[in-house]
């Protein structure tokens, strides 16, 4: 399976009980003192590290904010875009949602759960997610465009990519309103319901895609 691989061996563990860490800490310091009041110091404190094992791991606290959405993009640019030749983007896609992206966010399924109140807390996440969000978007359009023989900015594989993420993300909403405050929060059960989301508008999609193919070329005078 393609995608974000699981660490291995003794020292990888370690690292990774250590990233959790600090992101299981940061989070709950946003949302118990606010983002703007708690400091890095603060961070490395809870976590049982020290500042310079700390900066390791994150540069700033923004970077603690999106490493979950970093890593799913680069999970997404793996399995999405390194499919093989024959596999649509759309089965990729819901591949990488139901086989992938489980294994890179449960295990910080805490720290997720409070995100949502995280970002909403500060302008400046709210448009670093939407930067972030952007870059996903390019992946997809890249997938797609694979697929319909165009550039990545062509208009058929924008519309598809759009058309996947803002699926995704209307998913994730409905989802977690509901099962926010679930003792057992499961996200994998969210991302199959955004895999199944997606799928559904994306079949809609390339009918539209259909449709422009069908459309004559522009002519200029």
């Amino acid at each position: 399976m393609r995608g974000a691989a699981p660490p291995r061996g003794l020292r990888g563990r370690k690292k990774q009980q250590t990233r959790q860490a600090i992101v299981d800490e940061a989070t709950r310091l946003f949302v118990a003192q606010g983002y703007q009041q708690t400091t890095l110091a603060q961070i490395a404190e809870a976590a049982d590290v020290s500042t310079s094992t700390f900066f390791n791991y994150f540069a700033t606290k923004v970077d603690i904010v999106f490493c979950l959405l970093d890593a799913a993009i680069e999970s997404a640019q793996a399995r999405i875009i390194g499919r093989r030749e024959d596999e649509p983007a759309t089965e990729a896609i819901a591949a990488w949602l139901t086989e992938v992206l489980p294994s890179v966010e449960q295990p910080y399924a805490d720290a997720i759960r409070r995100m949502p109140t995280i970002v909403e807390s500060a302008s400046e996440l709210r448009a670093e997610e939407r930067l972030r969000l952007a870059r996903l978007e390019d992946v997809l359009a890249a997938g797609f465009a694979r697929d319909l023989g165009e550039s990545a900015d062509g208009l058929r594989s924008r519309v598809l990519a759009a058309m996947a993420l803002r699926g995704m993300v209307e998913a994730w909403s409905a989802w977690f309103e509901k099962h926010a405050t679930d003792a057992d929060f499961q996200l994998s059960e969210a991302l199959a319901a955004k895999a199944e989301h997606v799928v559904r508008l994306l079949e809609s999609g390339l009918e539209f895609v259909d449709l422009v193919t069908a459309l004559p070329e522009p002519a200029w005078p």
